[in-house]
């Protein structure tokens, strides 16, 4: 997550909700078959192996640190069968130039092409160079292995496609490059799903809607899986841009970002930008609430028709 200041207020979804009645209990949650498989199979555990591979060394804009990362999310995308190749584009944002090197995978949807819809889910594989970024976004890049992992079997109408971004720290710029290079697919994009900084030692599970497009299916559909699963989440009306979904709410494009709240970064990440963002910190409750939701999230968007 890029460093700026933002004021915030917060609210709610229960996990439950009770029915009108006064003598009515809460609604049980009844999860359907695929969300519980996806929910079982969502794994602090395992999201942690990958983080601590990822967390040996900074994984900064043009350095070796982040070619190192980028070829172990291609190994274990490839290992799973998905389509997965380095995506080189121009970049530039306040002072800075270059080139970006995103890893993208992609999964086909079932249903005929004509009437086949995408849906992004990404995650900044960069860090801050003075740190190795284990919540500060090796959290975020794990998480999406484990999705990718977890949907093993589970077929979706829509495309999925995974995107590992390079240069978020330095102002959004693999974002910001995918997103005017693939304009043309904004269109038939349902909702683009970040998650960044989703393993905060003091942290909750949350989330902030885009600012453009706040009102969206992204809003309709979380609140939808959250009733049927049980699941609860803290909303953030902050409507912030420091995270890659910025680059696709710009676009038009239905976003939400997954993660820490903007005003609470330091509070609930007091090792934020700094050497001691390291594997121990992440708090793996957190990190599981946070892999169960977005899991559970992913699949709504990816069997809609429409993003509104």
């Amino acid at each position: 997550m890029i460093l700026q200041r933002i004021a915030s207020s917060t609210t709610a979804f229960p996990a439950t909700t009770a029915p009108a009645g006064p003598n009515a209990g809460p609604r049980v949650a009844t999860p359907s078959a695929q969300e519980g498989v996806l929910i079982d199979r969502m794994r602090a555990s395992e999201t942690l192996e990958h983080i601590t591979v990822l967390n040996a060394s900074p994984r900064t804009w043009r350095t070796e640190g982040y070619d190192v990362g980028a070829k172990y999310v291609i190994d274990q995308m490839t290992a799973l069968g998905w389509e997965v190749h380095i995506e080189e584009l121009p970049a530039s944002g306040f002072m800075v130039r270059g080139i970006v090197k995103n890893v993208i995978a992609t999964r086909p949807g079932t249903a005929a092409v004509g009437d086949r819809k995408l849906v992004v889910a990404g995650a900044h594989l960069d860090s801050v160079k003075n740190g190795p970024g284990a919540n500060d976004n090796a959290s975020g890049s794990a998480t999406l292995l484990e999705l990718a992992k977890a949907y093993e079997g589970i077929d979706t109408a829509n495309d999925i496609k995974l995107i590992w971004f390079d240069g978020e720290e330095a102002g959004l710029l693999g974002s910001t490059a995918y997103a005017s290079r693939h304009a043309g697919d904004a269109a038939r994009t349902i909702a683009m799903v970040n998650m960044d900084m989703v393993g905060s030692i003091h942290g909750r599970v949350g989330y902030d809607l885009g600012i453009k497009t706040g009102t969206s299916a992204v809003s309709d559909a979380l609140k939808g899986v959250q009733l049927r699963t049980g699941l609860s989440a803290v909303e953030y009306a902050e409507r912030h841009s420091r995270s890659d979904h910025a680059s696709f709410d710009r676009a038009g494009i239905p976003a939400i970002d997954f993660g820490v709240s903007v005003k609470g970064v330091e509070q609930d990440d007091p090792y934020y930008h700094s050497p001691k963002d390291t594997a121990d910190k992440i708090n793996s409750q957190v990190l599981e609430g946070y892999g169960d939701l977005i899991a559970v999230t992913l699949l709504e968007l990816a069997n809609r028709t429409s993003r509104w």
